[in-house]
């Protein structure tokens, strides 16, 4: 490993990279709130942006749900008939995808709550494990100036969302802050701050959609990749399903609609070669999501 053109030993360069990992805890010293904080305009701009985005990304984080219900739609008829499963059986296909077939049959997977894990010390108010997330984004110092003034929890939520949106600035970190709900700051009896051309009324508002998009968002950013993972096991399952002649036929002569759905499903290609074709639809070049 290398340091400024210097070759360094293993010793020396396990501490440049323990040094890295804690970069963020020197920064927190120097937290400070800038003189310039939002105006009225600049708040309802900054707010309707971070909202746009936020429905984009979770848009994009919906789509392998949304093809996987359109196949779980599409197969749930023809499995309700003993014809039709007879069929798969008889051709080796009866052996449905676990995930695929309890969500046809509308059952609800086994989820192991998880232990509550035990408060760690603040550094300079910051939560220990926020540091550990931001420590490979650049992240100002104005940014913890903010994040300080929330609780643990809300801190760490508000520094998933910046990791999720690319948005580890002060302004987003800002309007955070501004839209935290009094329970969830480390002084709520500190007066609201008020803002021209923004009423009380509408700055409730705002914080109440706020919360509720950024909750839909992270539940999104979550399971996404366990939809992407249980749509390419169900798409894996339908090519075989489609390569064979009986099990089409009979589905063209009893479920046209639904065999029509799960071959427009199988027309759209995965991976990056689906991405490629959003954007090319869009006319913008759409980012991916980083969770």
């Amino acid at each position: 490993m290398k340091a400024r053109g210097k070759s360094l030993g293993l010793e020396a360069a396990y501490q440049v990279l323990e040094n890295s990992r804690t970069r963020h805890t020197a920064l927190v010293e120097r937290m400070y709130e800038p003189a310039r904080l939002f105006t009225g305009p600049w708040l309802c701009k900054t707010y309707t942006a971070a909202c746009e985005r936020t429905r984009e990304l979770m848009a994009e984080a919906k789509i392998p749900r949304q093809r996987l219900e359109t196949i779980v739609q599409a197969m749930r008829d023809p499995l309700k008939q003993e014809r039709f499963r007879h069929l798969l059986s008889a051709e080796g296909l009866a052996a449905v995808p676990k995930t695929l077939a309890q969500r046809i049959n509308a059952e609800q997977p086994v989820q192991t709550p998880c232990p509550p894990a035990e408060p760690k010390p603040l550094i300079s108010g910051i939560s220990s494990e926020v540091l550990d997330l931001l420590q490979d984004w650049y992240t100002p110092p104005q940014v913890f100036a903010s994040l300080r003034r929330m609780l643990p929890e809300r801190q760490f939520k508000a520094a998933r969302l910046m990791i999720a949106l690319n948005r580890a600035n002060f302004h987003y970190a800002q309007l955070l802050s501004t839209l935290t709900p009094a329970s969830q700051l480390t002084d709520p009896s500190r007066p609201k701050r008020k803002f021209a051309d923004v009423t009380a009324e509408q700055l409730a508002e705002m914080e109440i959609e706020f919360e509720a998009l950024n909750d839909e968002f992270l539940r999104c950013a979550s399971l996404c990749g366990t939809w992407a993972l249980e749509l390419m096991t169900a798409r894996c399952y339908l090519d075989r399903l489609m390569e064979n002649a009986r099990v089409v036929r009979y589905l063209a002569q009893n479920f046209p609609d639904e065999l029509a759905k799960l071959q427009t499903i199988l027309d759209i290609p995965m991976g990056r070669e689906a991405l490629a074709g959003l954007a090319k639809r869009t006319g913008r070049r759409r980012k991916h999501l980083v969770f």
